[in-house]
C-alpha cells in the first residue's frame, strides 16, 4: 500500500509581487522537506499557469511498511 500526499502552492505572476513569491516559494521548500522527513517522495510536479497567478501542485507518496 502507499499513502498519498499533495502540496498546492498559488505563486503570483506580477514582478512586484516579488517578497510573496520568494515567501511562498521558500514555505513550499520547508514543506517539501517536511514530508521527506517522514519518509514521502516526490512522485510528480504540475503547473497550471492563470493570467495572475501560478498554481504548483506537488504530489508526494510513500510507500506503507
Amino acid at each position: 500500500m502507499a499513502t498519498f500526499a499533495t502540496i498546492q502552492t498559488t505563486l503570483p505572476c506580477a514582478d512586484d509581487d516579488h517578497p510573496v513569491l520568494t515567501r511562498k516559494v521558500g514555505r513550499r521548500d520547508e514543506q517539501l522537506q517536511d514530508y521527506g522527513n517522514h519518509g514521502f517522495r516526490l512522485a510528480s510536479t504540475v503547473t497550471v499557469p492563470g493570467t495572475e497567478y501560478v498554481t504548483v501542485i506537488d504530489t508526494l507518496t510513500r510507500e506503507d511498511n
